[in-house]
């Protein structure tokens, strides 16, 4: 009787372990198996699967334009992940019920990057914009996926918290990996602390903004980011001083901005760029002088009133800059961390650049040997090193073991 209840407890085991590895199967990719019809011309409508954030479908000018899409044979559709391109609008997946459509996943249109579950699976879907005017649909990339877990890399994005413990405030996208290195490996995906990454700027059209804001979410996904950042409407111009910078987008404007997300996320520490832009950049200057004039601002309810009223007040407790002389830190990015599988901050700063492909070939002229030189994570020995920082303004004393952002602050 015994050996007969044990026998049937093993094979009941066994049925439940081929379950569970069954349910912890990750999706199947169907997107290249799929049928793609769209209600205007499609002349690049492969574009929309290509897997190049810098290519995008472009539908023609109407009032809810969309995609339809038929599932092979062999598999429904449980999961829809879009990247749209630099038109974000509210939008839908409507699937067939009763040969009518229905709708089954809302939007809002707010991540450019979303994923949509369909739990009950789909033949066919449409991905429809929301729209009472004439609108132009643009979508970079579509994953459609069968049934199973969803793959690692396919962004669930949470909202911008609304209160951060760090807010990274970067001139451009990639900027907050070149120079920050593992701040935000170690900050969002070790300590797991709330992280606001925002960004000055998102680029010019004329290196693409789509492409910048989808290689900005891929390399923040990749150093463990999960809550969406603050992106800036200013037009990216480049110049060496900072009053030009200013110039081009009005000082006002920039201060209010700052002021803003400063009230509105109330992070306890900033970290922006060097007073003197690591290599010139009028836009990085920008961040640290805005940064510097602002967080004292922030506190007081006369500057800039109708933010003021709307988020009420905030007192930054610590402001560090990049290469600051004064105060100087240097953070030890070379430990392993064990939410990344033992990589170090730096190694992950690396992989997270590794998205951005549009700044692969870019750089700039080395004024010491007049030679160029290609963008990268700025090492330890780097001049630029994304190592040292030093405090710039602190509510709660200088630093003394000079190797934490949050030293001296209660509940860190």
């Amino acid at each position: 009787m015994n050996k007969r209840l044990l026998l049937s407890l093993l094979v009941l085991s066994l049925c439940l372990l081929c379950c569970a590895c069954a349910l912890a199967q990750e999706a199947e990719d169907l997107t290249a198996h799929c049928k793609f019809t769209v209600s205007t011309k499609a002349f690049k409508l492969p574009r929309i699967q290509d897997r190049d954030w810098g290519t995008t479908y472009i539908s023609d000018k109407q009032r809810n334009p969309s995609v339809e899409i038929t599932a092979p044979k062999s598999s429904p559709i449980y999961g829809v992940y879009i990247c749209f391109g630099d038109k974000l609008t509210p939008w839908e997946i409507q699937g067939k019920r009763g040969g009518k459509w229905t709708t089954l996943y809302e939007s809002e249109g707010v991540f450019a990057h979303e994923y949509a579950p369909l739990p009950d699976g789909e033949k066919t879907i449409r991905v429809r914009a929301k729209s009472e005017k004439q609108i132009v649909f643009t979508i970079s990339e579509i994953f459609l996926f069968g049934e199973g877990e969803v793959p690692s890399y396919v962004q669930q994005w949470e909202p911008t918290p609304e209160k951060a413990d760090l807010m990274v405030l970067a001139g451009h996208p990639d900027d907050e990996i070149l120079f920050f290195g593992g701040t935000i490996p170690y900050y969002a995906g070790e300590k797991k602390l709330q992280v606001v990454v925002a960004y000055l700027t998102c680029g010019t059209y004329s290196d693409g903004t789509q492409v910048r804001r989808s290689e900005l979410l891929n390399g923040l996904w990749e150093m463990g980011v999960r809550t969406y950042p603050v992106i800036g409407d200013f037009w990216d111009k480049y110049s060496k001083k900072l009053e030009t910078a200013y110039d081009a987008w009005g000082k006002t404007n920039v201060y209010k901005w700052i002021t803003e997300i400063i009230r509105r996320y109330q992070p306890e520490v900033v970290v922006t760029h060097d007073v003197n832009g690591e290599y010139g950049h009028g836009a990085h200057r920008v961040c640290a002088d805005s940064m510097l004039n602002c967080i004292p601002g922030a506190a007081d309810a006369g500057r800039y009133p109708d933010s003021a009223a709307q988020w009420g007040v905030w007192q930054v407790k610590k402001l560090y800059l990049h290469l600051y002389k004064e105060n100087a830190i240097e953070m030890d990015w070379d430990q392993p961390l064990s939410a990344f599988g033992g990589k170090t901050g730096f190694e992950m700063a690396q992989a997270g650049f590794q998205w951005h492909v549009s700044q692969h070939e870019a750089g700039q002229k080395n004024p010491d040997t007049g030679k160029f030189e290609y963008f990268i994570v700025e090492d330890r020995a780097s001049p630029y090193s994304c190592y040292r920082f030093g405090l710039a303004y602190s509510t709660v004393g200088a630093d003394a073991a000079r190797n934490d952002f949050f030293e001296n602050i209660p509940g860190y």
